[in-house]
């Protein structure tokens, strides 16, 4: 295949997206430009995420193999040996772009290389004024120290545009004063359009095509929005601004408590979370239009393979007893950890390229891992018929879906939270009507409902003898295996996963 037949390639990714709340999966979020990619393109409606947090989903999303497979988990993070499709466009002739939000995927892991360019969004390399320097620019050369803040201010002035360098430098030292994300979030996505939107015009020069992966952290907790993405809701108590970004802030200090039941989140809360998850996925569809629009209007969309899913889902307090590891507890879940319930798993999953997908909604059981190997088949390059979302591949599909999830991300759990509870590797198999979770040696089944958020757990003997031995030969691929190398974390990192909760 020639360099002039190959598509570009753009692959959007949601953080914490649960397919339910769209308006192609019967949701009521505000979603223009999913819905029309949706109806220009193929909607999958059993799409299912092979793990519920980011670094081993979208691992997943980009190699094309389970977690148990590359080893990108919480025992490590380190990515076993294996082929990404980001180094299989390079190799292939493509340019490659990455607009990254500076939190588990990133060139700081071996899965986060192969990008020409990685733009960030968030974090000292943002320009939070467009047309002045960056604070990683500026302090270029400087220990963080009492000279720091003098110098940085001192090349701010001698810049180009002095005015929005020291713009840059007050949000900058702002957000880390307030030892919170609400400054970065609060306009993140519309801030990766724009970038995107510059981008595309630079790229449009060059005849080779291009791969672009935006990771959009909305609607990831916590929720902070610009004001007119807000709908008209409150959390209970709260009155302002300043009192609900204050409700907010508590809220993620207390999520280790709403993780173990020890604090029920109570209806009213639960209906304000439910009400800004939509108008986070608002604010998210609106970045997406724009980024997909630059595109149509340059006239290469139809030229442009474009995917549109999310990592993983999000529990939005979905009320619960029963969890393997700790079968007596209720608790209201929230957020994306010690679980592997349905909401976490099953996400959006659009794709749009004409000359490979007609308008159309899909029935059958796939999975996120088969993005990365319908993106090189697209580029003409080897790929696992098996794992691809292509029509003409699927009369080899999996029986049943596999998800994994190897114990909690590094985190500060309470000492008196059970280490079982906390550390057990959880897995699960799912077939089209049935789930089996596995935590430990201990066993969940469950009769699903695709309209719901998961139906109540029911006996073995209620599962039919041949899913019962589809979904236990499915959780036994998993037995026996651990995580890759482990490493450090970089401290900007690291400050980006406390601010959303997980360090």
């Amino acid at each position: 295949m020639d360099e002039a037949s190959k598509p570009n390639v753009l692959l959007l990714a949601v953080d914490a997206c649960r397919a339910d709340y769209l308006p192609p999966y019967g949701g009521s979020a505000d979603a223009p430009a999913i819905d029309r990619l949706a109806d220009e393109g193929t909607v999958f409606e059993r799409a299912l995420s092979p793990a519920p947090w980011t670094l081993p989903a979208m691992t997943s999303v980009l190699t094309g193999r389970y977690p148990h497979e590359h080893g990108a988990t919480s025992r490590g993070f380190e990515l076993d040996a294996g082929r990404t499709v980001t180094r299989d466009l390079a190799a292939a002739g493509y340019r490659t772009l990455h607009l990254s939000p500076k939190t588990w995927i990133g060139d700081w892991l071996p899965q986060g290389r192969g990008f020409d360019r990685v733009e960030e969004f968030t974090g000292p390399e943002h320009r939070y004024f467009d047309g002045g320097e960056d604070v990683r620019t500026l302090s270029k050369g400087v220990t963080r120290g009492p000279e720091w803040y003098a110098t940085v201010v001192r090349r701010a002035l001698a810049s180009d545009a002095p005015l929005k360098s020291l713009g840059n430098v007050a949000a900058f030292q702002l957000q880390e004063a307030t030892g919170d994300a609400w400054l970065d979030n609060v306009r993140a996505s519309e801030r990766a359009a724009r970038i995107a939107e510059e981008r595309f015009a630079e790229l449009a020069a060059d005849d080779r095509p291009f791969f672009c992966y935006a990771h959009l952290m909305n609607p990831h907790l916590p929720f902070y929005l610009p004001p007119e993405f807000r709908s008209d809701v409150r959390p209970p108590g709260c009155d302002t601004d300043e009192e609900e970004t204050e409700w907010m802030s508590d809220l993620m200090d207390d999520i280790w408590a709403i993780r173990t039941g020890e604090r029920t989140l109570d209806a009213s809360e639960v209906a304000y979370l439910r009400a800004r998850y939509r108008d986070e996925l608002a604010y998210a569809d609106a970045a997406i239009g724009r980024i997909v629009d630059a595109l149509r209007e340059r006239g290469v969309l139809d030229e442009t393979l474009v995917v549109v899913t999310g990592d993983h889902g999000e529990h939005l307090g979905e009320r619960v007893r029963g969890d393997p590891a700790d079968p007596t507890t209720e608790r209201t879940l929230l957020d994306h950890q010690t679980s592997i319930r349905f909401p976490l798993l099953r996400v959006p999953l659009v794709v749009r390229y004409p000359a490979a997908f007609d308008s159309d909604r899909r029935t059958d059981l796939v999975q996120t891992t088969g993005v990365a190997e319908t993106i090189r088949a697209a580029a003409g390059l080897e790929y696992d018929e098996s794992r691809s979302l292509l029509a003409a591949d699927r009369s080899e599909t999996r029986d049943a879906a596999l998800a994994e999830y190897a114990g909690v991300v590094p985190s500060h759990p309470p000492e008196s939270v059970e280490a079982e509870f906390v550390y057990a590797p959880r897995r699960t198999a799912v077939t089209g009507r049935w789930k089996l979770d596995a935590v430990g040696d201990a066993r969940r089944w469950v009769e699903l409902d695709w309209d719901a958020a998961e139906a109540d757990a029911v006996d073995e003997g209620d599962v039919p003898p041949d899913a019962r031995e589809r979904l236990i030969s499915t959780l036994s691929e998993t037995e026996g295996t651990e995580g890759g190398a482990s490493r450090d974390i970089p401290d900007d990192v690291a400050e980006n996963l406390g601010d959303l909760g997980y360090l």
